[in-house]
């Protein structure tokens, strides 16, 4: 919290300084320019000279041997995936540590040598590493392919960067804050359904749902077991398995699609598990960096709700993230603490503070209508003196990497009250990176709306129905090319149990 106050002491004093200056808004608009951006060591146009891959790989993504690859300060090209412009980041990695996260096990490096990773991306368009061995070799990876390629040229021609330049013209457009988003659209969503076996028993089951929107009349959805979650370009699996004996869900499952012929075995699947037989717990929030539950446990009497987040890649260390931990703030779990007093004190006749356990570790994010939440519990008493209150929690770090806007401001000038008036049933909606259509959640079904100068039409121009109660615990976009990869990597990895064009 103290560098968040530093911070905003910061800002006042920036503008406080911009406000005294006698500088015309020409002048100052002149000022304020993109910086240059320097042409990357990597520049030049590259062959694939080999691509090594596991038996049986059937990936689109996967090019063929002297297939071209172009870098170029403006253009980064791979066949039909492209960025235009690209953003480059570079760092040192221990490569074989690098290759054995991502699956690469047939090449044999020194374990002390690092490499220089390049990293070019486009926000949702295009994201690729590329490992640079020399000034003419380099690789990069696909799920679990390497692609070895060579250079055959300094520089890109200018034919090549014509043709890219009018393919992203027509192809994609650009959002007020400069971002670039494609018509095409690929959206995963995660959702956990609810099924009441009996008076005494529920179950839970997670299902992935991939929504193409390619236009108003080309929408279609694919229905797929788990939870699949797109990481660059490796997928992950998430579920959470049951126990025959207990009927609790007592173990967390996320791996990487790349061992999923492996995950039956023991030593294999405990390096991606979380397990605790005392739990009951429910997945309620998965990125491709952090999974929340919420749980109960076997050794309390009374049926204590409580809220987590681990680490998705690193389940096997069974860590709940307190939230210092998770925002890096000294002052978090303080703060959390007076939060909870207070939440207590509100909800609690004549509450002892000493009654009132703190744990650090006890928060989760939650869906809420249409936004990610951060949410925690309290509890006091016992047996029938026994209370329990759950309570939302105001993450100043954090809020913005769980709800991020896509530019558009449709997605922030569209309330709820205009949801609920176009579905009075509504549970959750999800707006998409164009501003162009949103989803509707209601009890039994997700309902695909146009929306036309920032109103959401009345009737729905493609409906998905829901048997169960359904609740979503997961959301991604991919655009242009990288939709088409996404919906072939969903296709490709997963079983297809429904399905609608």
């Amino acid at each position: 919290m103290k560098k968040i106050y530093r911070l905003l002491i910061l800002l006042v004093g920036i503008i406080a300084l911009s406000s005294c200056s006698s500088s015309k808004s020409e002048e100052l608009t002149d000022l304020i320019q993109m910086p240059k951006q320097e042409s990357p060591s990597i520049t030049g146009t590259w062959r694939v000279k080999e691509v090594k891959s596991k038996k049986n790989s059937s990936d689109d993504q996967i090019p063929k041997v002297d297939d071209l690859v172009y870098i170029d300060k403006n253009l980064v090209a791979i066949g039909d995936s492209y960025a235009f412009p690209p953003v480059f980041s570079s760092k040192y990695v221990n490569l074989s540590k690098y290759l054995k996260n991502r699956g690469i096990d047939n090449i044999k490096v020194a374990k002390d040598k690092s490499y220089v990773i390049i990293n070019a991306s486009q926000g949702q368009l295009f994201s690729k590493d590329f490992i640079k061995q020399s000034d003419i070799s380099m690789f990069y990876i696909v799920n679990d392919s390497l692609i070895s390629l060579e250079k055959i040229s300094n520089k890109v021609d200018s034919k090549i960067l014509n043709s890219y330049s009018k393919r992203a013209s027509k192809e994609r457009m650009t959002n007020p804050e400069g971002e670039e988003v494609a018509e095409d659209q690929a959206i995963t969503l995660g959702v956990r359904e609810r099924i009441d076996e009996g008076s005494d028993y529920v179950s839970y089951n997670y299902y992935t749902y991939l929504i193409r929107i390619k236009d108003d009349v080309d929408i279609s959805y694919k229905k797929a077991y788990n939870i699949f979650v797109n990481d660059k370009d490796e997928y992950w699996s998430i579920n959470a398995n049951c126990n025959n004996i207990t009927n609790n869900y007592d173990e967390i499952l996320a791996f990487p699609i790349r061992i999923k012929d492996k995950i039956g075995d023991t030593s294999t699947k405990s390096g991606y598990s979380y397990k605790d037989i005392n739990l009951n717990m429910r997945i309620n929030y998965v990125s491709n960096e952090f999974l929340s539950i919420d749980y109960t446990s076997l050794i309390n009497d009374n049926p204590i709700r409580k809220y987590a987040i681990l680490e998705m890649k690193n389940l096997k260390e069974g860590k709940f993230l307190s939230l210092q931990e998770f925002t890096g703030e000294e002052d978090s779990d303080l703060i959390f603490r007076e939060r909870v007093l207070d939440e207590a004190n509100s909800n609690f006749k004549n509450f002892d503070e000493k009654s009132i356990p703190f744990d650090n570790t006890n928060f989760g994010i939650v869906r809420n209508q249409g936004q990610w939440i951060f949410q925690s519990s309290i509890f006091t008493g016992d047996g029938e003196e026994f209370e329990q209150n759950f309570f939302p929690m105001e993450i100043a770090i954090g809020s913005q990497m769980l709800n991020k806007k896509s530019g558009k401001d449709t997605k922030d000038s569209l309330t709820r009250d205009q949801v609920r008036n176009i579905n009075a049933q509504f549970k959750d909606y999800h707006i998409l990176s164009n501003g162009k259509y949103i989803l509707i959640q209601t009890p039994d079904e997700i309902l695909i709306h146009k929306i036309k100068d920032n109103l959401i039409d009345k009737n729905p121009i493609f409906s998905i129905p829901t048997m169960n109660s359904t609740t979503i615990v997961s959301i991604d976009e991919q655009s242009a090319s990288s939709a088409e990869n996404l919906e072939s990597a969903f296709t490709n990895y997963n079983e297809i149990i429904e399905e609608q064009r």
